[in-house]
Order: structure tokens, then sequence, then C-alpha cells
């Protein structure tokens, strides 16, 4: 049985491993033709909408709601969807009076490696501490970006007390702790009665768990009342640090909506974010959709061409190192006048003897 087990296990990542460079060897403009195909019903280009035509149109798009979803490709895209559709719903009177103004954390997508280099933090920035860090002289908490010397290496923090530390990223380990450093920058949201939230941090004890959802039931002389996807009803005070770690939830981007699926779906892309605009996050959009996609981009050809050219596949160290090398050649063999190789002489015959072996018993 055992010997079973292990030819099983054996042939069952064989035939995944199969089935990965299958697909990874599909051509993109293949996959996109059959995916436009039999999923995308129309384009419609934002190009040239003024604001009050924008909030028509997401209204428009947006008016089955209960089976419609909105994933938008990055961060600052979501984020200016959310407020769209925010002021449309305002505007038909469908989120209400009074509204609470908050200053929320909106967290930063960063690598490890990213995270070692001062570079990356910005002034204003908000640094959370996950675990004492005692090398850095660091506690676990909550600290504010007030100077960054990129050049040294430095970056100057700020607790809640107001005490200043000297932050060393390039003395983080490579291989360190997972989310043991987080990133976020401060942002203004005005919450409705009636918007739906997502919270971006977990309350264990109250069972408010990050990328989950709630609907905002009432805001009464600062305290919030709201129900989450679970049916608990909840009332946070004005100063509640989870009013701090929210964001609406009418956009989702792709990856957050693991497990989740909707009827119709509203797809929102910027050729010019490079990165996020490739077939796997493209194909990851459409899996969550059961019946149509409209697609919602600035620039139609930009945005194919730069789906088409951008696989989205992670590449090995060893692949990075083969590229460089590659166009390091190209580059240095440029505008040189190539030089014929030398002709091969034959070899010359060998006229030693040679006496076959003789094998005796």
């Amino acid at each position: 049985m055992k010997k079973n087990l292990v030819d099983f296990t054996r042939g069952s990542q064989l035939l995944g491993h199969f089935s990965f460079m299958f697909a990874a060897g599909l051509k993109g403009p293949l996959i996109i033709a059959a995916i436009i195909v039999s999923w995308m019903s129309w384009w419609m280009l934002s190009t040239g909408l003024t604001d009050h035509e924008s909030y028509l149109v997401w209204m428009k798009l947006y008016a089955d709601r209960e089976r419609t979803a909105i994933y938008a490709s990055g961060r600052e895209l979501r984020g200016k969807v959310n407020e769209a559709v925010q002021t449309g719903l305002k505007a038909n009177g469908e989120i209400g009076e009074p509204s609470l103004r908050l200053q929320v954390l909106s967290r930063i997508n960063t690598t490890q490696e990213e995270l070692r280099h001062a570079a990356t933090y910005q002034p204003g920035m908000v640094v959370e501490v996950e675990r004492d860090k005692r090398a850095q002289g660091l506690s676990r908490g909550m600290y504010t970006v007030v100077g960054v010397d990129a050049r040294r290496e430095r970056v100057e923090l700020e607790n809640e007390r107001g005490k200043r530390f000297e932050f060393r990223p390039d003395k983080l380990r490579p291989q360190g702790e997972h989310d043991a450093l987080r990133l976020y920058e401060r942002k203004e949201l005005s919450l409705h009665g009636g918007d739906r939230i997502r919270w971006t941090h977990t309350d264990h004890k109250r069972w408010l768990l990050n990328a989950d959802q709630a609907r905002i039931t009432a805001i009464d002389k600062g305290t919030v009342r709201l129900t989450t996807s679970t049916g608990i009803e909840h009332q946070l005070a004005k100063d509640d640090p989870m009013l701090g770690r929210l964001d609406l939830a009418y956009a989702l981007n792709a990856h957050m909506a693991q497990g989740l699926t909707s009827d119709r779906g509203i797809a929102v892309m910027d050729s010019r974010e490079r990165n996020l605009s490739n077939q796997q996050m493209f194909l990851v959009t459409i899996t969550r959709l059961r019946d149509g996609l409209t697609l919602y981009v600035n620039n139609a050809s930009r945005l194919e061409a730069a789906v088409e050219r951008n696989t989205g596949m992670k590449r090995s160290a060893l692949e990075v190192a083969g590229l460089l090398s590659d166009a390091a050649a190209a580059g240095q063999a440029k505008g040189q006048v190539p030089v014929a190789a030398p002709e091969k002489q034959p070899p010359e015959k060998d006229r030693s003897i040679v006496r076959p072996f003789e094998i005796g018993i």
C-alpha cells in the first residue's frame, strides 16, 4: 500500500506539472481571444467623460447590484471606483445623511525585499511592527514615517507618544518573518448609512475579520451601527480602532475576491498600470463571473497590447540572470563589425597503431 501511495503521489505531481506547463505554453493572443468571445459582452471607453457622466455610467452598470460585482486592477483605481459609486448612490438617495468623516489606513502592497530599502518609505506613511524588533529598538505598535534618507538607508519613525527612532530597513533579514512589518498610507473616507464596507484588519474577539464585508445600518452622533456578513450587529464608538481599519467595498481587487462569485461583473483596468495589466490578472477576474463581463478601460488598444505582452508569471532568479546576460551580450555586440569565424581545419589523421585487446581467461 505504501508503494501505491508513493506512485499515486508522483503521478499526481507529474500530472500537475504537465498541466501547468501546458497552460504556460499557450499563447497570450489565443487566451485573450477565447476569453473575449466567451465572456465579454462589450467595451466601454471612459476617455472624455465628465465626472457627472461617469457617475451616470456607473449607476447604469451597477443597477442590478445584488448580482453584479466590480473588480479593479489596482489599489488607486479601486479607490476611485469606490468613490464614484458612492457618489452615485448618494445622488440617488440610496445612502443618506448624516455622514462620518474618518481617517483610515490603506495597506501598501510591498514585497519583503522592498521593505528592506529606505526608498520604499515616504514621509506620512505608517509602519506597523507586528513583533518586537529589539535589534532596531522597536516595540510592537504603529509608527509614522517622519523622515527618509535613502542614500544612507535611514528611516526616521515616530511612535504614538511622539518618541522618535532611527530605523535601518537594510538590517531586516531577507528571509524574515512573513508580515512582521506592514506599510500603510493614511486616507480620508466618508461613511454614510447604507454604505457597504470591508475590514482591512481583524478583531477576533468581535468576529470582525480581515476582508469580510459589512453594511452600515445607521450613523448617530458619531456612533456607527453595522451588520456583518454573518448577521452579527455591532455598535462602534467614534474612537473605535476598527473604524480606522476599513474601506468601501463597492469595488474589489481580483485577489481579494477569492472564493467569491457573482452572476455579472464590471472589470476596470488601466493600461498605464503595466504590472497589473497582465493575462493572469485578467483570467482571475473573469473566473469570478457566471454570465457576463463588462470591461471599462481607458484605452482598449493599449490595454490589449499590455495584456498580450505580460503573462503575469513570476520569473525565477535563474531566468532573470539569463535574460540579463543575453541583454548584456546583445548590448556589447551592438554596432560592432561581425568578425568572421576562423575556418576550421580537418583534424590531423592519427597514424598511431592501435593494438587490439587480448582477453585471456
